[in-house]
C-alpha cells in the first residue's frame, strides 16, 4: 500500500490548539513509511481529522445558527446568517453549506484508516513486547476514533441534506468518481452511521486522562448512535405516506425506531463509568482547562477572548454585542410560582425576570443583571449605558451570558480556554424522555432497560443540584407532555446547537422560525426610577417548507452529471 500523503495533508485543516497536529510543512521530507512507522506521527495525522469537526461558537461568519432560529437575532444585518431569516438560501448560496467540508473530513478519516490497516508493529514484537502491546492497542484505538469521526461527519450531512452519497473507501479524486456515488436512502445513511458507532465503541476506551480531552471515547460513540436514532425516529423522517426514501422512511414502522432510540439513549444514561451532572449549570460553559463529568464529547480551543469581545454587551469595555437572545426564548423560561410566563399577567409584566427558572439568569443578560468581573448593573432601558439608541445596543432587549467568561479583563487582553460541547448528559435524559413518551406516554415504562418513565427522566434534569426545580407531578396526556419535553429541551440546551435542528425534526419550524421574532422595549421613569417593559416584534421572518432540507450545492449536482438529485423544492 502506497499513497502520496503529502498531497492529502495539503487539504487538511490545522488541528485545534491543545491537540498537536502533523502539519503539511513538517511532512515535506517525510514519506508514508516514516509517518506510519511512528506512533506519535499516526496520532498527529488523526488529530488533523479531528480538526475538521464543526466549531460551534460563532462558526458562521461572526454568528451562529442560534441567530437563524427563534433563539436569537444577530446584531449585524450584514452577517451571512441573516440569509436564513430573509429566505435567501439557494443551491448556489448557503452560509451553512457544509457538504464539501464534511466530505473532506470523511475522506481524511478514510485515508487514515486505509493507511493504518496493515500496520502490525511486528518489528517490536520480540525486541520490546511491552512497546509492541502498547502500539497495537493504540493503533486499534486510533482507528476506532477515525471510524467514529466518519459517522459524525455523516450525521452532520444527513441532518442537513437527508440521504447523501455513502463513500466508504478512499477514492481517486482525479477520476470521475462523483457519478459513481448517487445519493443513498436516509435509512441506509442512518444504518451506516450506527455501524460506524458500533464498530468504534467496541475498540474505544471508557475514559481519557487530562492530556486527551476532546477525543472520542466509548460513551461518545454510544451517544452519537443514540442521537442519530432519535433523529431517525422524529416526525420529519416519518411522514405518513412518504414515498421519497431520500427524505425519510417509507415503511411506516416508526414504533421500532422509537424503541431503538429509547434503548440507545438509556445506554448512555446507564453507561459505566457513569457520567454525572455538573454541580453548577453555568460552570459547564466556562470550564477552562477543567473537565466536567457531564461532558461526553467536546472540542477545545486555544486561549482567546474573541468570543467575549464579540458577545459582551456594548457599554462594557470592548463589548461589541453580537448575538441578541430573543424574547421568544426568554418567555419560554417558566415562572416558578405560576408555571408559564405571561406578559398579560400584570404581576409578571411588572417584574418579568423575578421568580423565573434559574437557567434564564445563567444564560441571558436582562435589564438589571449583574455582569462582568466587577458585577456592574446592566442598563438595557432606553438611554441606559447598554440600551438603545446606543450603536450596537441589543435589538431584542437582551444580551448573551452563556459561554462568556466574565472573569476576563478584556482591557488587559486576558484570555481563557474555550470548549464547544457537542454532547452532554442532560441531552440524553431528554432524548430518552422524548422517545419514551411517544412509546408509552408520560408515566409508562417498557421491558429490559426501559424501566425509567419519561417524566422521571425529565425530572432527573430539573431536580439536579445545579437547578433544584420542582419535579413535574401531573404531566397530563402524551401530547401535553410532548410540549413540556420540548419546552424543557429548549431552555436546558439553549445556544448549544440543538434548537435549529429540533424544530426541523419535529416539523414545527413554520410555527417557531417563521413569523414574529420578539423582544422587549424598556423605559425608565426618571421621576420614580420605575421600569416599564413592553414586548414588541423585532422582525418577521420568512419560512418555506423546502427549508426542512438544505439544497444540495449546485456545484455537486453539476459535477455528478445529474447523478446526485436535488432536494424537493430547490
Amino acid at each position: 500500500m502506497k499513497m502520496n500523503l503529502n498531497t492529502v495533508f495539503l487539504i487538511i485543516i490545522l488541528a485545534a490548539a491543545g491537540c498537536k497536529a502533523t502539519l503539511p510543512d513538517n511532512l515535506t521530507f517525510v514519506d508514508d513509511r516514516e509517518i506510519y512507522s511512528n506512533i506519535t506521527q499516526i496520532r498527529n495525522v488523526l488529530n488533523n481529522v479531528y480538526s475538521q469537526l464543526p466549531g460551534g461558537l460563532n462558526d458562521i461568519g461572526d454568528s451562529w445558527l442560534a441567530a437563524a432560529c427563534d433563539e436569537a437575532e444577530e446584531i449585524n444585518n450584514a452577517e451571512a446568517i441573516q440569509s436564513f431569516n430573509l429566505g435567501n438560501i439557494s443551491p448556489f448560496y448557503n452560509p451553512d453549506d457544509t457538504w464539501a467540508k464534511n466530505y473532506a473530513g470523511v475522506y481524511d478519516a478514510l485515508v487514515f484508516l486505509k493507511a493504518t490497516d496493515t500496520i502490525t508493529w511486528n518489528d517490536r514484537k520480540l525486541s520490546n513486547p511491552t512497546e509492541y502491546a502498547t502500539r497495537v492497542a493504540l493503533t486499534k484505538q486510533y482507528r476506532a476514533e477515525a471510524r467514529f469521526l466518519v459517522g459524525f461527519f455523516y450525521f452532520e450531512l444527513i441532518k442537513r441534506y437527508g440521504g447523501v452519497p455513502l463513500v466508504d473507501k478512499v477514492i481517486d479524486r482525479n477520476t470521475d468518481w462523483v457519478s459513481q456515488y448517487p445519493r443513498r436512502s436516509f435509512s441506509d445513511c442512518v444504518s451506516f452511521i450506527i455501524a460506524c458507532c458500533d464498530s468504534a465503541a467496541a475498540n474505544l476506551p471508557d475514559t481519557y486522562d487530562a492530556g486527551n480531552y476532546g477525543r472520542a471515547a466509548k460513551g461518545t460513540a454510544l451517544a452519537l448512535k443514540a442521537r442519530t436514532l432519535l433523529y431517525a425516529a422524529s416526525d420529519l423522517y416519518n411522514q405518513t405516506g412518504n414515498t421519497d426514501p431520500l427524505s425519510g422512511y417509507t415503511d411506516g414502522d416508526r414504533a421500532s425506531r422509537l424503541l431503538k432510540a429509547a434503548e440507545a439513549n438509556k445506554a448512555v444514561i446507564d453507561f459505566k463509568p457513569a457520567y454525572a451532572f455538573q454541580a453548577t449549570y453555568e460552570g459547564l460553559f466556562t470550564l477552562g482547562s477543567g473537565k466536567s463529568t457531564e461532558v461526553i464529547f467536546e472540542r477545545r480551543f486555544a486561549a482567546s477572548n474573541a468570543f467575549e469581545k464579540r458577545n459582551t454587551a456594548v457599554g462594557f469595555p470592548l463589548g461589541q454585542t453580537g448575538t441578541c437572545p430573543s424574547g421568544n426564548l426568554v418567555d419560554a423560561y417558566e415562572h416558578l410560582n405560576d408555571g408559564a410566563f405571561n406578559w398579560s399577567n400584570p404581576a409578571h409584566a411588572a417584574g418579568p425576570y423575578a421568580n423565573r427558572d434559574p437557567r434564564l439568569g445563567k444564560t441571558i443578560v436582562v435589564n438589571g443583571s449583574l455582569f462582568g468581573k466587577t458585577k456592574d448593573t446592566v442598563q438595557l432601558y432606553t438611554g441606559g449605558i447598554n440600551g438603545k439608541p446606543r450603536d450596537r445596543a441589543s435589538k431584542t432587549g437582551y444580551y448573551l451570558r452563556k459561554y462568556i467568561n466574565e472573569n476576563l479583563d478584556l482591557t488587559l487582553g486576558e484570555t481563557g480556554t474555550k470548549q464547544w460541547i457537542y454532547m452532554r448528559l442532560a441531552e440524553f435524559y431528554l432524548n430518552y424522555a422524548e422517545a419514551m413518551n411517544e412509546l408509552y406516554g408520560p408515566g409508562g415504562t417498557g421491558s429490559g432497560t426501559l424501566t425509567t418513565s419519561a417524566v422521571a427522566a425529565v425530572n432527573s434534569v430539573r431536580t439536579r443540584a445545579a437547578l433544584k426545580l420542582k419535579a413535574i407531578t401531573v404531566p397530563g396526556s402524551k401530547d401535553d407532555f410532548r410540549n413540556m419535553i420540548r419546552q424543557e429541551r429548549r431552555v436546558e440546551l439553549a445556544f448549544e446547537g440543538h434548537r435549529f435542528w429540533d424544530v426541523r425534526r419535529w416539523k414545527i419550524a413554520d410555527q417557531t422560525i417563521g413569523g414574529a421574532l420578539s423582544g422587549v422595549n424598556i423605559k425608565k421613569n426618571t421621576a420614580n426610577n420605575s421600569i416599564v417593559y413592553t414586548p414588541f416584534t423585532v422582525e418577521t421572518r420568512t419560512w418555506d417548507d423546502k427549508l426542512y432540507y438544505y439544497p444540495i450545492p449546485q456545484s455537486e449536482i453539476s459535477k455528478s452529471n445529474g447523478m446526485i438529485v436535488q432536494n424537493k423544492g430547490w
